[in-house]
């Protein structure tokens, strides 16, 4: 909250970031409300400014579109730095991230060679040790591994293969099938 001092007279501002509204982004922000065809989002949005225009509290406009706090604190100071281009929806992360079929081969690639150790096998905390350059968790090694149905961990001994320098290749045309 923010006093201000107004002619002798000490106000009291709901919020730091005051939202004022000339008659073009009311009459806009009024239609978006009431509208039963626009997203969600930018309908709560646009409700949110109008009642933060007419000195609601962010707590009570968060009580009556059922938010939380921060995202109406959140609203009224993207609406202070960018206006009306406050009410369009942002982006959203893409949740873990993704690797490439060339990233997917050299974890198979690790999994079926021979192990560092004459006395270990591969588990997934060893493989994205030896794979740190490619940034991979074990966990991802473990989904990855699951996929291809490959159990390093299982595997009593190894068969001498030679190392194929054309081995991602081949496989990577395996794949594509």
């Amino acid at each position: 909250m923010m006093l201000i001092l107004c002619s002798g007279w000490v106000v009291v501002l709901a919020s730091w970031f005051v939202v004022v509204l000339d008659d073009n982004q009311r009459a806009e922000l009024e239609q978006l409300a009431a509208s039963w065809t626009a997203p969600v989002g930018r309908v709560a949005r646009a409700r949110a400014l109008l009642a933060a225009s007419c000195g609601a509290s962010n707590a009570a406009i968060a009580r009556s579109l059922h938010r939380h706090v921060d995202t109406v604190r959140a609203w009224r100071k993207r609406f202070a730095a960018e206006g009306m281009a406050a009410l369009a929806e942002r982006p959203r992360p893409l949740g873990r991230p993704r690797f490439t079929v060339e990233d997917r081969l050299e974890v198979i690639a690790a999994a079926t060679a021979a192990p560092p150790g004459t006395d270990t096998t591969w588990s997934h905390r060893l493989l994205a040790g030896h794979l740190a350059e490619l940034g991979i968790s074990a966990s991802q090694i473990g989904r990855i591994l699951s996929g291809t149905d490959l159990k390093p961990h299982l595997v009593r001994g190894w068969l001498t293969r030679p190392a194929d320098p054309e081995f991602f290749d081949k496989a990577a045309e395996v794949c594509a099938l």
